[in-house]
C-alpha cells in the first residue's frame, strides 16, 4: 500500500516559478501548491514504502535550488 507524506517548503524568494517547474519533474511528487503562510508550498508525495520518503526528501528535494527548508508530515491514515 502506497505512503503518503504532505511536505511544507520554505523557499528563496524569487524561485517560485522555477521551483514549481522542479517539483512537477519528480514522479513522487503527485501533486504541489501555492501557500501563504510560513511556507511557501505544500507537496503531496506518494511513495511505496515510509523510508522511501527520506531518500526522496534528502537525495532529490533538498539539493534542488532554492529550497532552504522542508518539515515532513507522514500521513497515517
Amino acid at each position: 500500500m502506497p505512503k503518503k507524506a504532505y511536505l511544507l517548503i520554505e523557499s528563496e524568494p524569487g524561485l517560485s516559478s522555477q521551483l514549481m517547474s522542479d517539483f512537477a519533474k519528480i514522479k513522487e511528487v503527485i501533486a504541489v501548491e501555492f501557500v501563504s503562510g510560513p511556507y511557501d508550498f505544500i507537496a503531496e508525495i506518494e511513495v511505496n514504502d515510509v523510508d522511501e520518503i527520506g531518500q526522496l526528501i534528502t537525495q532529490v528535494i533538498h539539493p534542488i535550488k532554492g529550497v532552504e527548508r522542508t518539515v515532513t508530515c507522514i500521513s497515517i491514515g
